[in-house]
């Protein structure tokens, strides 16, 4: 059973640090609102040998002023793509 995984908030809240453990190959983590500031650095996090894909939504890279400033190792999705996303994994897991 494959999950994604929303992440909202910045790096701050921990979330990211909670969420990792019960991550497994095949999940995806897709950083959406305050949480695409993960996205500006930790390239060991981004690294697909894991299995587990890192994805950011680009409209709430753009609204905060970092889409020319992600990470190059992470892909970014529209809210299409989020939607689209949602159907194809079993679950979908937020993290607020």
């Amino acid at each position: 059973m494959t999950t994604l995984h929303t992440i909202s908030k910045s790096p701050s809240s921990g979330l990211l640090e909670t969420c990792t453990p019960i991550l497994k190959a095949g999940d995806c983590v897709l950083f959406i609102e305050d949480g695409v500031y993960h996205c500006l650095n930790s390239s060991q996090l981004f690294d697909a040998k894991n299995g587990i894909k890192y994805l950011a939504l680009s409209e709430d890279a753009e609204a905060r002023g970092l889409k020319n400033k992600l990470n190059p190792l992470l892909n970014t999705v529209d809210t299409a793509g989020y939607v689209e996303l949602c159907v194809r994994f079993d679950k979908v897991v937020n993290w607020f």
